[in-house]
């Protein structure tokens, strides 16, 4: 199976996953999150390798299709973005300035308030 990067196969779980049945979030999680192997799963849920790799494949289709029509992701992407260039131009100011630290504890705020600390 053309596995997707475990990074984005995360976020897009955390994103849409509350849209999965239980059943898909459940395989999903012991495949991306946990490491199971397929067969390994197979045997957890009594079904083959091959109905585990074809319902990956599946919800992978679906967590792609939601993101594609919501777009959640890519704009989580654009804040980050756009919030470690706010941050890097507030380090940029003078250390002297008055509202240099309060700007970037503002902008650090933000970020971690979205969830995006490693800005």
């Amino acid at each position: 199976m053309a596995s997707p990067d475990r990074v984005r196969a995360g976020l897009l779980f955390d994103l849409y996953g509350p849209l999965l049945t239980k059943h898909q979030q459940d395989v999903w999680q012991l495949y991306y999150l946990e490491d199971w192997s397929l067969g390994e799963i197979g045997t957890a849920q009594q079904v083959s390798r091959a109905a585990v790799h074809d319902m990956l494949e599946r919800t992978q289709r679906l967590l792609e299709d939601y993101e594609e029509r919501l777009g959640l992701l890519a704009q989580h992407e654009r804040r980050r973005v756009h919030l470690a260039r706010a941050l890097r131009l507030a380090g940029e100011l003078p250390a002297d300035h008055q509202a240099a630290a309060g700007v970037r504890q503002a902008i650090m705020q933000l970020a971690e308030e979205e969830g995006l600390s490693d800005v």
